[in-house]
């Protein structure tokens, strides 16, 4: 007994470190814990049980299914999201900026504060109304939106399938030539005021205000050909037994004040240039609009146009940026011509205004490039004193190029003119229904409205007191002689405007425009978009997670089998957490390989369906093809949803087994 006793003792000694690395507090290296990898292998190599290795096909090929369903169905609803997004992007703004409650009259002053926005790449008026469009052999409903050329020139390059989209839109192809203006490509119905500086020409559209206003365009052309800036000052048109203005624009270099519109009668146009002022008298005729080139300390005003003309003649006037008027001369078939001339206006032959329509459109239409489509609109030609003049009821267009943009609504629907076009046609004179901006990154363009709000409201009250205050200390600090020039009363007229201004906006609660980017105008077919994706992402997640239950049954079938092993193993000093982690490996193993095959498997499907195709009903999802859209991060989506329920299903299946006590299994040992 002595010796065995001594025996013994070593041998206790020596499992008792051996027991109490056993059990650390969490597990230690993969070279100390060999063994748990190497039995974990074993059990997933074990052919013990038939029953038991179909049961584990069974788990791995049902978290194959549902991560490679998952992906599919992933990849599906977000080519759904991009392809919407991507086709309302190509033919529809980013933003738009409307005024509150009424169409946007002063939308000059909107465009120009919008284009000082570092990251807007373009700022135009637009308009958008229901029409309906009538050709030699069908008719249909259309939404017609007058856009600028930059509109027009920021669709995508395979999107007009016929035809050609002029980038000038209605302005006539000038040059000059021999001390004379050399017009070609006139538009019928268009009239252009032409500013010559040089050799380079400033075009600009005079519109026909309707049957009871008339209107007069300001250029400002003093800078015009000059490395200088155009003096600061301002533009008025007041009548004569009115003291205040009517309307006013600040002066621009080389650039158009404004166009305004007034009732007939006598005017006098003022500006400033210094401390000096200036009038100049003129006539506005009812349903006409003039001009007026403001050089210098003079100005050249150029009448409307004269009835002789008729609706439909296209003319332009060409005035020097220095004063007077200049030769026209037209160039007809390549060929040069003399025009005849109503006063200053000089008539010459000029085509329909174009339009631009969608290729379902022209397809109902039956029409090609080069028909001629006529447009009605219910909301025009009220005025029944309007009737045979610019605008009456209908007008016509010639089909100039057909796009198409992806979209089956779009198609279907869509037809674009030029806003002047679209201006003159709809007779309410140089106004906008809103102002579309396209900017560098549309993704952020719902975050970043207010900032664009921002730049077209009026600065707060605690901005205009600054500036209150800094004009102070510059007139208390500023010479006798330059102590009240009429600038500085200007600036002081304009800032107590901004305080009226400020407090009324701040009485009111909101800013004076609106900015609207294209997912809220779009919000309907976004949600629905993102509902679908919800929804039908649930089904395979469902799959998955029942996959993930089966290696819970798994394993308990492994535990049962296993008992007599895991008994043996706790009672030679394996601690629970290695038994765990045998169990929680081989969960594991089973989860991430059928992870890998169902990556692997959704991956094959998504490339199929993005290059064999599959046809769609555009009039049900306004899409003709299934999109497919395949991110990395579908992926890992997929692979971590079943993953984490593969490491949750294997924990709960390790847990049970090591804590089953080693006695009870020792106990059936034969």
């Amino acid at each position: 007994m002595g010796p065995a006793s001594s025996i013994g003792r070593p041998q206790m000694a020596a499992s008792h470190p051996t027991s109490t690395a056993a059990t650390p507090c969490a597990p230690g290296p993969v070279g100390s814990r060999w063994y748990e990898l190497v039995l974990t292998g074993r059990l997933l190599n074990s052919r013990r049980s038939a029953h038991l290795s179909l049961v584990t096909a069974l788990s791995v090929a049902g978290i194959a299914l549902g991560v490679a369903a998952l992906i599919v169905v992933l990849a599906v609803n977000t080519g759904f999201q991009v392809a919407f997004q991507d086709r309302i992007l190509a033919s529809y703004p980013h933003l738009v900026v409307m005024q509150r409650g009424v169409d946007l009259r002063d939308w000059r002053p909107v465009v120009d504060k919008l284009a000082r926005v570092p990251d807007v790449r373009s700022a135009s008026p637009a308009t958008y109304d229901d029409m309906m469009l009538s050709a030699a052999q069908g008719r249909a409903g259309a939404i017609v939106r007058g856009v600028g050329p930059q509109a027009l020139a920021n669709l995508p390059a395979g999107a007009v399938v016929q035809g050609k989209v002029e980038a000038t839109g209605e302005a006539p192809t000038v040059q000059v030539r021999d001390g004379a203006l050399w017009v070609d490509r006139g538009v019928a119905g268009a009239r252009h005021l032409a500013i010559v500086v040089g050799e380079a020409v400033h075009v600009l559209a005079v519109l026909a205000t309707g049957s009871s206003l008339g209107g007069l365009v300001v250029f400002d052309a003093t800078a015009c050909g000059k490395a200088v800036a155009a003096p600061a000052g301002t533009v008025w048109l007041k009548a004569p037994e009115l003291a205040e203005p009517m309307r006013s624009g600040p002066r621009r270099p080389c650039g158009l004040v404004g166009t305004w519109e007034a009732l007939p009668g006598r005017y006098i146009v003022r500006w400033t240039d210094g401390n000096r002022q200036f009038d100049r008298e003129l006539t506005v005729d009812a349903g006409r609009t003039g001009a007026v080139v403001v050089h210098g300390d003079t100005a050249t005003l150029v009448p409307a146009p004269p009835a002789e003309l008729g609706a439909m003649a296209a003319a332009v006037a060409a005035v020097r940026a220095e004063g007077g008027p200049m030769a026209v001369r037209a160039v007809v078939h390549g060929k040069s011509q003399e025009i005849a001339a109503f006063e200053m206006w000089h008539p010459f032959a000029g085509q329909l205004p174009a339009m631009v329509v969608g290729e379902g459109l022209a397809a109902r239409l039956r029409v090609q490039v080069g028909d001629e489509v006529r447009a009605v609109s219910p909301l025009r030609g009220l005025d029944r004193s309007s009737e045979g003049s610019d605008s009456s009821a209908s007008g016509r267009f010639r089909i100039a190029a057909v796009v198409r943009t992806g979209f089956h609504d779009h198609d279907q629907r869509l037809a674009l003119v030029d806003f002047v076009a679209a201006q003159r046609f709809l007779g309410r004179g140089d106004i906008a229904r809103w102002v579309e901006v396209r900017v560098q990154d549309p993704i952020l363009a719902a975050a970043q409205s207010q900032r664009y709000a921002a730049a077209l409201d009026p600065a707060d009250l605690g901005e205009l007191l600054a500036s209150a205050n800094a004009l102070q200390a510059k007139l208390a600090g500023a010479p006798s002689a330059a102590a009240t020039p009429r600038d500085t009363v200007a600036a002081v007229d304009s800032w107590a405007g901004g305080v009226r201004t400020a407090r009324e906006l701040r009485l009111r609660g909101h800013g004076q425009y609106r900015v609207i980017d294209w997912q809220e105008m779009n919000r309907n077919i976004f949600d629905a978009a993102r509902m679908q994706k919800v929804a039908m992402s649930l089904f395979p997640f469902i799959i998955v997670l029942v996959a993930a239950l089966n290696v819970v049954g798994t394993q308990a079938v492994v535990v049962h089998e296993r008992a007599r092993e895991i008994a043996i193993l706790r009672a030679m000093g394996a601690a629970r957490r290695s038994v765990a982690a045998m169990f929680l490996l081989q969960g594991l193993v089973v989860g991430i390989l059928g992870t890998a095959i169902g990556l692997a498997l959704g991956g094959l499907t998504c490339w199929l369906l993005d290059t064999v195709g599959y046809p769609l009903d555009p009039q049900v999802y306004l899409i003709s093809r299934l999109p497919v859209h395949a991110e990395p991060a579908t992926f890992g989506l997929a692979a971590a949803a079943a993953v984490a329920l593969a490491f949750v299903a294997a924990w709960l299946a390790a847990q049970r087994a090591a804590g089953r006590p080693p006695v009870d299994a020792l106990r059936r040992l034969d």
